[in-house]
């Protein structure tokens, strides 16, 4: 007779406990997720051109969410939801008369969610993904056409004038000769991401559900899919053999899915190395334009070269996402499994010694990692993803070129689905606007122009003064990129565990 009265008690402690849990812990995040603090930053993709040239302040900006704004680390919103602002000021270059560069300004005022009441934000940008334009206090700088290669390397040419006022005929004819210049107007076309900064808390309503950006494997597949990621190579190897990419991806899928879904979230190819690309590379170089099939070095896998390379860019040869991918021998939850190894290239120098443009790397793996699947996520390709760890992974090292790499190890494993590239209403909704004069005599003119405004810089005087803020740009670079890594190994140091974490609360994810 004492065995149900012993169960009684601890059938009503363990309700008792569930009840805490379920309650307080819904009671904790909802208090947690209540508002977005300002300065928190999410990516903005447009649904429709923006131009300096063409533009006019007020105008409507339409775009959608490339990744959710979080609150207590969980997003708020579906990828893909609305965002909604308006044009500030514009500056444009015209014929040059007035202004040597160009400007725009969004600000973004409410996001749409498509079952729930405009959510009011203010919100500006801090940075367009792989461009060459600067951003400043929201406002998108563009670049004078004079600041180039070409412009740098015949410094002394342009100096000519200080010496000799004589000589002034020789810097024009050699402008009128060799018009090489970038363009200084601005233009963001349909679908350019945009990371955007609030700039005041966002208050979020009551009646939150849950939103999950990605389905996650069962308990028993992500057991065996971290048993599968030990086996795999850490790292790529160059053709000398020096170690080179740290592996942060794992495909689940057909050749066929593999090639769709980064066709789809709008990732190109890689051209063969030829004389014919090494002229491209050049011209893009010299004039600091885009190559959108920029070659990518041959790197392997356990001996094995790569059977993809993709990579996506903007309008800038020295920046750009890219990454390689090699075939597994063997399967992984019966599906064919492909390694890849992603990278962000942040700069471009011209190699003397091996004659040929090296790029720089970002330090951060990670975020690099989280932008392949927020793409491929977007064009609608994924199914499900879980982040292996590998716990014996260096925090930092080093790839064959000597740039820094940080990364917590970890290796996302993305499961497949069919796709198509998604439209989004660009075609319907994103007209073309001219993004500089139509006729290229009139942007001759406009270069001639320019090229004379800046004859007032070819002294040494102004040299001196170049090259002094190039030193100290460079030099408050490499202590902000060494503050980051810092605050990033102390982080990593003091960082607590997730399964300390109350049971559950780690899995809610909130939004209207």
């Amino acid at each position: 007779m004492r065995k149900p009265f012993r169960r009684k008690p601890c059938r009503l402690f363990f309700a008792l406990l569930l009840i805490y849990y379920v309650f307080f812990g819904c009671l904790y995040a909802r208090a947690a997720c209540e508002q977005i603090p300002a300065g928190h930053t999410f990516w903005v993709r447009l649904l429709q051109p923006v131009s300096s040239y063409s533009s006019k302040a007020g105008t409507r900006v339409r775009g959608i969410l490339a990744q959710s704004p979080q609150c207590d680390g969980t997003p708020v919103f579906s990828a893909g939801t609305l965002i909604e602002g308006r044009i500030g000021r514009v500056q444009k270059v015209g014929m040059g008369f007035v202004h040597e560069s160009s400007s725009i300004e969004i600000d973004f005022t409410q996001i749409v969610p498509a079952d729930a009441p405009p959510v009011p934000i203010s919100a500006r940008v801090v940075e367009v993904d792989n461009a060459r334009e600067t951003v400043r206090k929201g406002v998108m700088h563009g670049m004078r056409s004079t600041d180039n290669l070409q412009d740098r390397v015949t410094t002394r040419l342009m100096h000519l004038p200080t010496w000799n006022p004589s000589t002034l005929w020789i810097v024009l004819a050699y402008r009128a000769a060799f018009p090489i210049s970038p363009e200084p107007e601005i233009y963001f076309p349909a679908g350019t991401d945009i990371r955007v900064q609030l700039s005041a808390p966002v208050s979020l309503a009551d009646g939150l559900v849950p939103v999950y950006a990605n389905q996650d494997f069962s308990e028993s597949e992500r057991a065996a899919l971290n048993q599968d990621v030990l086996a795999l190579p850490e790292r790529s190897t160059t053709p000398a053999g020096q170690p080179a990419d740290i592996v942060n991806l794992v495909f689940l899928g057909e050749h066929e899915q593999v090639e769709n879904a980064f066709r789809a979230a709008g990732w190109t190819g890689s051209d063969a190395v030829s004389t014919r690309a090494a002229f491209h590379i050049l011209a893009a170089f010299v004039s600091l334009r885009n190559y959108s099939h920029l070659p990518i070095s041959r790197q392997s896998l356990a001996g094995q070269p790569s059977d993809f390379m993709w990579q996506k860019s903007f309008d800038s040869i020295q920046k750009r996402d890219h990454l390689r991918i090699w075939s597994q021998p063997q399967q992984w939850q019966g599906q064919l499994a492909w390694a890849s190894a992603s990278i962000r290239e942040t700069g471009a120098v011209f190699s003397f010694r091996s004659r040929k443009v090296i790029h720089h790397t970002d330090v951060d793996l990670d975020s690099e990692r989280e932008k392949v699947v927020r793409d491929l996520t977007l064009a609608g390709c994924v199914a499900a993803v879980h982040n292996a760890p590998r716990a014996e992974m260096p925090l930092y090292s080093q790839n064959a070129t000597g740039d820094q790499m940080r990364t917590d190890g970890a290796v996302a494993v993305v499961q497949l689905q069919d796709c198509e590239r998604p439209d989004f209403e660009m075609s319907a909704t994103a007209p073309e606007i001219p993004a500089h004069p139509r006729l290229r005599f009139t942007r001759y003119l406009r270069s001639q122009v320019l090229s004379v405004r800046n004859l007032w810089r070819a002294n040494a005087a102004y040299g001196a003064y170049d090259l002094t803020r190039i030193t100290i740009d460079g030099i408050r670079r490499q202590r902000s990129r060494d503050r980051e890594d810092t605050l990033a190994r102390d982080s990593h140091r003091g960082s607590v565990p997730a399964l300390l974490a109350p049971p559950g609360l780690a899995a809610i994810r909130i939004a209207h």
